[in-house]
């Protein structure tokens, strides 16, 4: 199916999606069957096969944390945007001969920005964001060596705080002289940013929530706060909206002596995802 196709069955099925006032979307059973290209019916069944014998499809959501009460209700009620990003997902790679490739490309279509953002898109939908202090600028040392280690950092999607250490330790390997200003910088950077500990995985997320770390990454992956990369080291980079509470932070790589940097979550990611 080609992209111009997937877009038409998007306008067809627009009006069966709604959007909540508190930006939470929901889809028909039909309009989230035609995204996955399957039939209605064949959801239908698995919703309500929660109650008795859950099928695959069903194991799947209530493991993500859906009740089968909640499963039987989405016939009549529509299906909540999180649970129609995994069934999505579960048609494009986890149905085995049932998979579906036009439910893989409209899982990628939604990467990166989430079902849930996409739902408030073609709705219209907006929300004032309330303003965020930006956080103090550091100034690096004015050297080729802490201009590059800041322009690898940006690249890499690092926090600026981390951004801006690394620029001064380039600068400080460069010129030793500039070691007691160094210092001094990166004293004032540990005192307005949170230590790298404070920050969250999923696993460490999932236990405060009561989901697991792979229902946790789906659930950042759906509204929008991270992506897939194709790098297997860093598989996973914050959105712009996620930036407001994901960092990449260093941590030493298992099995060797090598930093390598990790997504990790601030503490208020907690009450996003239980909100």
């Amino acid at each position: 199916m080609s992209q111009i196709e997937i877009a038409q069955v998007i306008e067809q099925i627009q009006q069966e999606i709604q959007i909540d006032s508190n930006g939470h979307g929901i889809a028909s059973i039909r309009a989230t069957a035609r995204l996955a290209d399957v039939q209605d019916s064949s959801l239908r069944r698995a919703f309500l096969s929660a109650a008795l014998e859950p099928s695959i499809l069903a194991q799947s959501l209530i493991q993500q944390g859906f009740t089968p009460a909640a499963l039987a209700s989405w016939s009549d009620q529509g299906v909540p945007d999180m649970a129609v990003a995994s069934v999505l997902e579960y048609y494009a790679f986890d149905a085995g001969r049932y998979c579906k490739p036009q439910a893989r490309l409209v899982c990628k279509a939604f990467n990166r920005i989430g079902i849930r953002a996409w739902m408030q898109n073609i709705k219209g939908w907006t929300n004032t964001p309330v303003p965020q202090p930006e956080p103090p600028k550091v100034i690096a040392p004015s050297h080729e060596a802490a201009q590059l280690a800041m322009l690898l950092g940006e690249f890499a999607g690092l926090d600026k705080s981390l951004t801006a250490q690394l620029a001064v330790n380039a600068a400080t390997a460069v010129n030793p002289a500039l070691k007691p200003a160094a210092d001094e910088l990166k004293t004032a950077i540990a005192q307005t940013n949170p230590a790298e500990d404070a920050y969250l995985n999923p696993t460490q997320i999932g236990e405060v929530v009561g989901m697991s770390a792979r229902a946790v990454n789906n659930w950042l992956l759906n509204s929008g706060l991270q992506y897939r990369t194709d790098d297997r080291k860093i598989p996973y980079r914050p959105t712009d909206e996620g930036k407001r509470w994901g960092r990449m932070v260093p941590a030493l790589a298992k099995g060797c002596n090598q930093t390598v940097f990790q997504l990790r979550w601030l503490p208020q990611i907690v009450q996003v995802i239980s909100g």
